[in-house]
């Protein structure tokens, strides 16, 4: 499957019906997205953290033959950083079909599926799709990552 083209706001958020929160929602998935991506070969916990929520968060991945559960973002920083660096020299995180937005009083919902593509160290190209179930807070206006379920896709998961 090819990745949605990503090259304009519009192709992601394509339904003009969308509130404005839907909106933001969706921008800050773009971001999150954005900071997934490696650079220099290293996980951006830094600027991951700047979306997700300061208090308490349930972050869930789901490998297909293991599980890992996190409740705080340095626990989740603390799992990805090396799980990423130790198996991919560089990668890239890609939106991969559109973001399904529910928004409700200071919680929205959100529902996509991602790529993740990236080069190990020995120079071999990988290719990851999972589905991603994550749960927005606005606090003091802009929202935040509380909760994200992340669903390895069981065909061709490497992590």
């Amino acid at each position: 499957m090819t990745p949605h083209d990503i090259s304009s706001a519009h192709s992601i958020i394509p339904d003009q019906r969308s509130s404005a929160f839907e909106t933001e929602v969706k921008i800050r998935i773009l971001a999150w997205c954005s900071t997934w991506s490696s650079v220099k070969g290293q996980f951006q916990a830094d600027h991951l953290r700047e979306i997700a929520t300061d208090g308490p968060m349930r972050m869930a991945a789901d490998f297909g033959h293991d599980m890992a559960v996190s409740v705080t973002f340095d626990a989740y920083a603390a799992f990805w950083a090396p799980v990423l660096t130790r198996t991919l020299s560089e990668w890239l995180l890609l939106l991969d079909s559109p973001i399904e937005v529910t928004v409700g009083n200071s919680k929205a919902s959100a529902s996509f599926h991602t790529r993740l593509q990236g080069t190990t160290h020995e120079g071999r190209r990988r290719d990851q799709r999972q589905h991603m179930l994550q749960i927005w807070e606005n606090t003091s206006g802009t929202w935040h990552l509380a909760h994200e379920q992340m669903t390895v896709d069981p065909q061709g998961g490497f992590l």
